[in-house]
């Protein structure tokens, strides 16, 4: 074989590898292989994630009056629902404050530092991740110090976060101008489960259902639930201060945990799809109560006899106010006198 034919094959070799490089490359850097995402939401079950900075409260420290130390309180937004510094409020609970030199109010509804911007997306599927503060305790410049004990003591230190969030889902009805008699190669399918997307956050919308009910109605149910390990309160009132928005009276606290605000969007005005009822709510928005940490919501609506076949987004928005702790543990250590 001639050395210009092996010379000619080497460069169209290099040329095909150096172009499956580049190809490869453009499908990293991108959210998908087909481009711009298809999906609304990153997903996910988290919301508003806690945790002690390293030796911030430190886990042993001495009762000499020489140990000065803060707690500061990491938080990170690790759902899709902004929260606003007046909208959160942390606790610093399990201890007597007046053992180390303070008293109940340095340790009450404290704000973090900065707002708590929301996880997102951008068009191109690129994530951008959510703020990450501090809380710092006691409240101000001071520190704590221990007082003097009869012997080694071990405190809990537990943090307690009350903030209100929401949480945005959406699906496709599926609407056909003949309900009733559905050919195979119908644009999609009015009876069974439709694709659910929720946003990332501890309350989750899953298992969209549809069912044809009438030639000209339909009916369809969804599940709400907590899915992240905290608990839920009634946002009716929000976190102006820990006990308005997670109140720990045991009559209040009745009142107002394990509920939730549901709205129905997308649907309410829209001239398609019309006569919206669902039971437990006032028409498209209502409060209601998750008995084992769900609630399944069914709803009924009309629909125009002047239609073709088509999809219609249905979206819901939850809103709640959620409590959540981190706690550690503290040793003082009693040194003896000399």
């Amino acid at each position: 074989m001639k050395r210009g034919n092996i010379d000619k094959r080497f460069y169209v070799l290099t040329l095909l590898i150096i172009s499956l490089l580049v190809l490869s490359a453009c499908k990293t850097k991108g959210a998908a292989t087909g481009g711009a995402p298809r999906t609304p939401f990153i997903g996910g079950t988290a919301g508003i994630s806690m945790n002690f900075e390293k030796d911030s409260p430190p886990p042993e420290v001495t009762d000499d009056e020489s140990f000065a130390f803060k707690t500061i309180v990491r938080l990170k937004n690790e759902g899709e629902h902004k929260v606003e510094k007046s909208d959160i409020k942390l606790n610093l609970v399990g201890f007597d404050p007046n053992d180390f030199g303070k008293s109940f109010n340095d340790l009450r509804d404290v704000q973090p530092e900065d707002v708590l911007d929301a996880k997102r997306k951008d068009s191109e599927g690129n994530i951008v991740e959510g703020t990450t503060t501090f809380a710092l305790f006691p409240r101000g410049s001071d520190n704590f110090i221990p007082a003097k004990f009869s012997g080694n003591t071990e405190f809990t230190f537990r943090a307690e976060a009350c903030y209100n969030y929401e949480t945005l889902a959406n699906t496709k009805l599926c609407v056909l101008r003949d309900m009733i008699n559905v050919r195979d190669k119908s644009l999609c399918k009015p009876n069974g489960a439709r694709t659910t997307y929720s946003s990332a956050a501890p309350v989750q919308v899953s298992n969209f259902r549809q069912s044809v009910v009438g030639k000209d109605k339909l009916s369809f149910s969804f599940d709400v639930g907590i899915s992240g390990n905290v608990e839920i309160f009634s946002d009716r009132n929000k976190p102006s201060n820990f006990e308005a928005g997670c109140p720990k009276d045991p009559r209040l606290r009745r009142e107002n945990e394990n509920r939730v605000t549901v709205e129905i969007t997308e649907i309410p005005v829209d001239p398609v799809v019309t006569g919206l009822k669902c039971g437990g709510l006032d028409g498209h928005k209502g409060e209601v109560i998750l008995v084992s940490g769900k609630r399944t919501l069914t709803c009924t609506v009309d629909l125009t006899t002047d239609r073709v076949d088509l999809e219609k987004v249905l979206g819901v928005k939850v809103t709640y106010n959620v409590l959540d702790n981190k706690e550690t543990k503290v040793l003082v250590k009693h040194l003896a006198q000399s």
